[in-house]
């Protein structure tokens, strides 16, 4: 998070960090935006994380990071945001993607988690044309 919030110019390896730490920050949102951590959401952000960042979590580690508030200081919004404006076009369409498939993951998307995804859109810093690629 220092990064974001100092400023400079990142390399790609910070980039591609700073993308890990967003996705997963992001998804372990989305699991308890709803406020019902359900297992089949956990296995899909393993299975995501696994996919997209070639790293493997536990699900008991994603389980903790959906219960854990991570955003003491700030909202994750705010940290997308910031996020948002050094992470590709192409990166936050592949957190806005992964944060659908979190949702859809048991069959459907509650009031409490299309405002969340709503949240993450305005953060992310899409545009629509963008946002039809996914």
């Amino acid at each position: 998070m220092k990064v974001i919030f100092g400023g400079g110019k990142l390399l790609d390896e910070k980039q591609l960090e700073l993308y890990s730490e967003t996705l997963f920050m992001v998804l372990s949102g989305a699991a308890r935006a709803d406020l019902n951590i359900e297992k089949v959401e956990v296995t899909r952000i393993r299975d995501i994380l696994k996919n997209k960042l070639d790293r493997d979590f536990t699900e008991e580690e994603i389980q903790l990071a959906s219960e854990v508030d991570l955003f003491e200081t700030a909202p994750i919004q705010k940290y997308v945001a910031k996020a948002s404006h050094i992470l590709s076009v192409e990166q936050r369409q592949n957190v806005l993607q992964a944060t659908l498939e979190v949702f859809m993951s048991d069959g459907h998307m509650g009031v409490l988690e299309r405002d969340y995804f709503d949240s993450i859109v305005n953060a992310l810093h899409l545009k629509p044309s963008e946002m039809l690629q996914l």
